[in-house]
């Protein structure tokens, strides 16, 4: 089944400044359906271009979950230590290799 873009949830685990390791946690399927332009008025070219611009731009800001060894919230804890220790270990890294983890949103066409 077809889809027009992509919404990706993920965690970035960040080793350092440029290297990181990008985890997915949820893939939605997007459709432009809900387009409702007049395909005979001279700017629908435009209007469809910003549209698709503001459909593929993030919904969420990115979320610091874990930095300096320490997490903001035990609910972050919980729910994702035992996905990125797994994660990690695929990698032969360490917790202790870890310097910040960001959930973020994501969007690309297809």
């Amino acid at each position: 089944m077809g889809c027009d873009y992509y919404i990706l949830k993920l965690l970035r685990i960040y080793y350092s400044d440029n290297d990181y390791l990008e985890v997915e946690l949820d893939r939605e399927r997007g459709y432009y359906d809900d387009l409702q332009f007049d395909e005979d008025a001279d700017d629908y070219e435009e209007k469809i271009n910003e549209h698709i611009r503001q459909t593929l731009l993030p919904k969420t800001e990115p979320i610091l979950i874990y930095s300096n060894g320490q997490w903001n919230k035990l609910s972050c804890e919980t729910k994702y230590k035992g996905l990125i220790e797994n994660e990690i270990n695929i990698v032969d890294k360490k917790w202790q290799d870890v310097t910040k983890v960001i959930k973020l949103e994501y969007r690309h066409e297809r």
